[in-house]
């Protein structure tokens, strides 16, 4: 177990380093030869905008073996470069006679850096995660430290490989996400979306996150 939390861990390392080293050299790069004007990017980096998601989580053979939710998100662009971010979610497994319910609120900024070929990020968020279930309830404070890089596959179509670390201190846990999203801008307002992530939890079994949702662009 010890070795195979310690390759998850190099890897999430292995990951922030290129996402870092990406936004580094973006900053030392010919702005004029390499940047992506404002107007023309229909990704969601840079964007303005609000949006909630059907969110679903397989948490594999048992009873209960899945979580359904949802989730609210807000972007709001803070400068060139510069996001800032909130996201709230709710999710609860229910069999009838055994429920459990998740809550989560964070914020937090993320950076970025737009080139033609992409827009290589990190990201900082931080907040409060409650549960209740078992006849016990708990709360946390949480964080999470990502990055990941969103290329624009066509105008309206971006896709999003992505790795977050994620530790709740009260509760001692620990994961490392590996995921992507995408998303597709239907109108300049209106775009839809939809990612799957690998939960790799320390000590705990793994899972696999589903979400897909709407977003409106102001």
């Amino acid at each position: 177990m010890k070795q195979k939390t310690n390759i998850r861990f190099h890897l999430l390392a292995a990951a922030a380093v290129f996402g870092l080293a990406l936004s580094a050299s973006a900053q030392t790069t010919d702005a004029a030869s390499t940047a992506v004007p404002a107007d023309t990017s229909w990704g969601q980096l840079g964007s303005g905008y609000s949006g909630a998601a059907f969110t679903y989580t397989d948490i594999g053979n048992g009873s209960p073996s899945a979580l359904r939710g949802f989730g609210l998100d807000y972007n709001l662009p803070m400068r060139a470069g510069m996001d800032w971010n909130f996201a709230y979610n709710w999710g609860r497994a229910d069999t009838g006679a055994l429920r459990l319910t998740q809550q989560a609120a964070m914020g937090g900024l993320t950076a970025f850096t737009a080139f033609a070929w992409g827009k290589p990020y990190v990201q900082a968020l931080a907040g409060w995660e409650w549960q209740r279930g078992l006849g016990a309830s708990d709360n946390s404070f949480a964080y999470t430290l990502g990055t990941g890089v969103e290329f624009q596959v066509a105008k309206p179509i971006v896709v999003t490989p992505f790795v977050n670390f994620v530790r709740a201190t009260s509760y001692s846990r620990s994961e490392v996400d590996y995921g992507v999203k995408t998303a597709y801008r239907l109108t300049k307002e209106w775009s839809l979306s939809a990612s799957v992530q690998y939960n790799a939890v320390v000590h705990q079994k793994d899972d696999i996150g589903y979400t897909a949702g709407v977003q409106y662009h102001f």
